[in-house]
C-alpha cells in the first residue's frame, strides 16, 4: 500500500503545465463527494471490487486491472462492492493547463471503467510518483510533472488498439519492457537478498546501464526503491496484524531488526512502535 500523499508544491499552478496534487493507494472505504473533487482523478483497481456512483449516470463497477478517469468537479461517491471484501484502489489527482488536452485524448476512459492491458506498468508508474514525492518533497515537482505526462501516454497506449502487420503482430519490445520486468522481479522478491547485478542480468542489461535507466525512469536507485517497498509493506503488516512484533515484521521483510528500525525511522520520522501508536 502507498499511504496517501499530498503534493504541496509552491506556485505549481504558475510554473507547471501539468502537476500532481495527491497520490496513493489503500484499502478503500466508502467516500461521498457531493461537490466533486477540485482536481482530475485517475483511479486504478488492483484488488477486490468497488462501485462508483456518478451523478446522472449508471453505477460503475471497478474490478482488478481496470481504470477510471474522473474530471474535476463531478459529484460522485464510491464504496467497496461487497461488504467485508478489501478493495485495493490506487489514485492520483492532477491539474494544470495541459490537463485539459490530456483529458480530451483520454476521453474513452472518462467517467467509465475500462480494462487496460498494461495495468501493471501503470501501477508501477503510480508507485514511482508516490516515491518521488515521498523522497524529494517540493524538489520533486519537476520530476512528478514529467512522470504524470508519461503515465498519461501509457494510458493512451493502453486504450489504443495495436496495429498488426501483414505477417502478424509486431514482436518489437516496448522501450520500458525490461524495466517493467525488473520492477515485477523486485516486487516478487523484495523480501529476499536482491543483488543489483542479478536483477540487471535477468532483464538483459549491464549493471551500470540498468542503474542509469532505473534512476532516469523512477527518480531513485533500485536500492532506494526496494527499501521504500519494504517500508510500505511493513506499514501494511502492522495495520493488518495488530500487535505483531517488530522483529517478526523485520524477518518477513528479509531485514535485520535494528537496521529495519533505523530505516523505518528515517522514512517515517518515528520508530515502528511510535508510528503505530499515532
Amino acid at each position: 500500500m502507498m499511504p496517501f500523499l499530498l503534493a504541496e508544491f509552491a506556485n505549481r499552478e504558475t510554473i507547471l503545465p501539468l502537476y500532481v496534487t495527491c497520490v496513493g493507494s489503500h484499502e478503500q472505504k466508502q467516500l461521498n463527494r457531493r461537490n466533486g473533487y477540485p482536481a482530475h482523478q485517475l483511479f486504478l483497481c488492483r484488488g477486490g471490487s468497488g462501485v462508483f456512483r456518478i451523478e446522472d449516470q449508471r453505477d460503475l463497477v471497478m474490478t482488478p486491472g481496470t481504470v477510471l478517469l474522473l474530471p474535476s468537479g463531478v459529484p460522485h461517491a464510491y464504496y467497496p462492492n461487497r461488504s467485508g471484501e478489501a478493495w485495493d484502489l490506487g489514485f492520483v489527482a492532477f491539474g494544470g493547463k495541459a490537463a485539459i488536452p490530456i483529458l480530451e485524448l483520454l476521453e474513452r476512459i472518462s467517467m467509465t471503467v475500462v480494462e487496460i492491458p498494461n495495468f501493471e506498468a501503470l501501477w508501477d508508474q503510480l508507485a514511482s510518483l508516490w516515491h518521488a514525492i515521498s523522497l524529494n518533497g517540493e524538489h520533486a515537482y519537476w520530476e512528478t510533472s514529467k512522470q504524470m505526462y508519461d503515465m498519461a501516454v501509457s494510458l493512451l497506449e493502453g486504450i489504443t488498439p495495436s496495429k498488426k502487420t501483414v505477417n502478424g503482430p509486431s514482436t518489437v519490445a516496448q522501450p520500458n519492457s525490461a524495466l517493467d520486468a525488473a520492477i515485477r522481479l523486485i516486487h516478487d522478491h523484495y523480501n529476499e537478498r536482491l543483488l543489483l547485478a542479478n536483477v540487471a542480468r535477468a532483464v538483459g542489461y549491464s549493471v551500470q546501464h540498468f542503474h542509469r535507466l532505473f534512476v532516469a525512469s523512477y527518480g531513485m536507485t533500485p536500492q532506494q526503491y526496494i527499501l521504500q517497498l519494504r517500508m510500505r509493506r511493513s506499514v501494511q503488516l502492522f495495520q493488518d496484524t495488530p500487535g505483531i512484533p517488530v522483529e517478526k515484521v523485520a524477518q518477513q521483510l528479509g531485514m535485520e531488526t535494528s537496521y529495519f528500525i533505523r530505516i523505518f525511522k528515517r522514512t517515517y520520522g518515528a520508530t515502528p512502535k511510535q508510528y503505530m501508536k499515532k
